[in-house]
């Protein structure tokens, strides 16, 4: 029997409830048709909304960040939340939303704790093997955040939490969803809001003149909305077209440093984070053998960001962005023997970044256009044995730049394969070797300033190459029981070509450059087990292990060496679930060029849930139990002990 588009669908839909870092419990399986892939190929850890929820992880930022391999990273005044993935940054891993890349044109990054978890059915983290069908810049893996879709003729949840810390009213989280659907299709409309006064201080540095008052830090507000209309039509059962509408705005502060610091502007403030999306997806079965998705997307992000020297200051320095990014691609699935798939993929995207220094003051307009063609094969090889290769051609061109800039092209070729042996008892082992790259963004080849330092100049670089990772995969995933795995991974990879500032001089004035200077080795472990132990007990728990070396300067900033992550559910009667979450990560350095600590931390996290029926529930939970004080970045402490309540209903 030929694999057909909807097995093929199905297949990559199914698979991850396979493996241990994808088991649902029992749960509906979540939305997995993101990611283009053969389903071989498609290994990804993978969190539902409920794991995310019922863990307390309120933004995607916190959610990804319990999965092995992945630390949490905060960039200091910017108050932005990103991630690193086996070593590589959020620029080396792209982040798709729905199956649209998404990030901000000009500098590659995207604040992740803006994406808050209400109405998402799923978040993919892809770490070894990351299929080149997904486009350009895949060179650390990938993630896809898959928002939900209605399954019933009609259903709905409404949901309100509210946060109370330092005897105060101090945060709310709250969304709605109803969707339809029928034989013809289906229509879904949500909305949420997490809204945060304030960061609460932890009980050990409320006397730190420098953090803020009454337990509260100065300038810490943030506030985040978000409102999407999808529509699907489905005028076969193998076929499915949608049409996504996203509004989304940021309103976020940045409090100073709690240690002195040489930054001019201590204080910052985003009145406008906002995104706005359009785009569309499809999926058609052409004959029994041939299926052809289809994705074209238009993505707008706005920034205006005041930086304070006090909050005194009335004339703070001001930076406005308006970019967009459109893109289209296409790719075709062809059956070729029984259990055998050949995929190609053609990829299309403009990048647009608009900036203002000042009100009213002249545009600085910047556009790159990237394409990528692809193709993957998987091949069942025997019964136990398949294998997938993968090779990709990108190219950008910078179509428009600055006055005074130079036009600029860049070129990569891809490669990658994997072999995935499946034992008797379904225990399956994945080795995979690839070589993949990262074209640099705008502001690596363009920036002339550091917002931290106004002071310190820089000479543009427009022939930066791209960066290139080497990377070896080897995983072995087992099952225990049918409802409890674990699963192992050791990997190396190799980074070249890495992009760096260097001082450089003229006419005996020092300014700094980026050049592809540098090389970085990351060894790493990562283990990990999850499941149903018995009908009352469910648990997870994974570690990490993290070597890096770099070659050309001294550490890698905020990167441990070790990090764990813990949670276990009691279920003493059907309607009562109660966590305790433990979250651990090792010392790290603060600088790359100095031997800086930042001091390692431990907390814990508890929550309760309260299934009344008939779709009422309630839940209470107390995140960072002992008041901890830890932080991501030296100077930017994190919420200090909080208690939330909440009420759900659903139909």
């Amino acid at each position: 029997m030929k694999l057909k588009p909807l097995c093929y669908c199905l297949s990559l839909a199914l698979l991850p409830s396979m493996a241990i870092a994808d088991t649902t419990y029992g749960q509906s399986t979540p939305d997995l048709l993101t990611v283009w892939s053969s389903p071989i190929a498609a290994n990804p850890d993978v969190l539902t909304q409920e794991q995310m929820l019922e863990q307390n992880k309120v933004n995607a930022a916190q959610a990804i960040a319990t999965l092995p391999g992945v630390v949490m990273q905060k960039s200091g005044n910017r108050n932005e939340y990103t991630i690193k993935v086996r070593g590589f940054d959020s620029r080396q891993v792209p982040v798709f939303f729905d199956g649209i890349p998404t990030y901000v044109p000009y500098d590659g990054n995207l604040d992740l704790a803006r994406f808050t978890t209400n109405d998402l059915a799923s978040i993919e983290v892809n770490k070894g093997y990351t299929s080149l069908l997904q486009g350009p810049n895949l060179m650390g893996g990938a993630i896809n955040i898959t928002t939900a879709t209605p399954k019933k003729p009609l259903e709905g949840s409404i949901a309100y939490s509210q946060g109370f810390a330092r005897g105060a009213d101090y945060a709310h989280n709250m969304s709605a969803r109803l969707g339809a659907r029928n034989d013809l299709g289906f229509i879904q409309i949500s909305g949420s809001q997490l809204k945060q006064r304030f960061t609460p201080i932890p009980g050990a540095d409320e006397n730190n003149a420098m953090a803020g008052t009454h337990g509260r830090r100065d300038n810490s507000a943030t506030d985040d909305k978000r409102g999407m209309i999808k529509v699907g039509w489905t005028p076969r059962a193998s076929d499915e077209y949608t049409l996504t509408y996203v509004k989304q705005d940021g309103d976020k502060n940045s409090p100073t440093s709690t240690i002195p610091s040489k930054s001019k502007y201590k204080y910052w403030m985003w009145p406008d984070y906002n995104k706005e999306s359009y785009y569309y997806s499809g999926i058609t079965q052409i004959t029994d053998g041939i299926n052809l998705q289809s994705r074209a997307y238009h993505d707008k992000f706005e920034n205006t960001l005041y930086m304070y020297e006090d909050l005194q200051d009335k004339k703070p320095s001001y930076s406005h962005y308006d970019d967009y990014s459109n893109g289209a691609a296409l790719q075709l699935g062809i059956d070729t023997r029984e259990s055998d798939l050949l995929s190609f993929a053609a990829h299309w995207k403009d990048d647009v970044h608009r900036a203002q220094k000042e009100k009213g003051g002249d545009w600085m307009r910047y556009k790159d256009r990237t394409w990528s063609l692809a193709t993957e094969y998987q091949w069942a090889a025997t019964n136990d044995l398949d294998l997938v290769g993968a090779i990709s051609y990108d190219w950008r061109d910078s179509v428009d730049t600055d006055k005074g800039a130079d036009d600029n092209k860049q070129t990569a070729f891809n490669w990658e394969m994997m072999a995935k042996y499946t034992l008797a008892n379904n225990d399956n082992v994945r080795f995979s070797v690839s070589d993949r790259s990262r074209f640099p963004t705008q502001k690596e080849r363009y920036t002339t300033e550091k917002p931290k330092d106004k002071t310190q100049k820089g000479i543009i670089n427009p022939d930066l190459d791209p960066e290139r990772a080497l990377s070896f995969d080897l995983t072995y995933e087992g099952h225990i029981t049918d409802k409890w795995g674990y699963q192992t991974s050791i990997y190396y990879n190799r980074v070249s070509d890495a992009i760096m500032a260097h001082t450089v001089y003229r006419n005996g004035n020092a300014f700094f450059q980026n050049q592809n200077s540098g090389r970085i080795d990351y060894v790493g472990l990562d283990l990990g087990t999850k499941g149903s132990v018995t009908d009352w007990l469910e648990l997870g728990v994974n570690y990490s292990y993290i070597h890096s070396d770099p070659k050309k300067v001294a550490h890698i900033e905020g990167l441990p060496k070790h990090k764990a992550y813990m949670w276990m559910t009691f279920i003493p009667v059907e309607q009562v679930r109660f966590t305790i979450m433990e979250e651990a990560q090792g010392w790290t350095y603060n600088r790359i060029d100095g031997n800086e600590k930042l001091a390692g931390y431990a907390k814990t996290d508890l929550r309760l849930d309260y299934d009344f029926g008939y779709g009422v529930s309630a839940n209470a939970s107390i995140n960072n139990l002992f008041d901890k004080s830890y932080e991501y970045t030296q100077g930017y402490m994190e919420d200090g002990r909080n208690y939330w309540l909440g009420v759900e209903y659903k139909f």
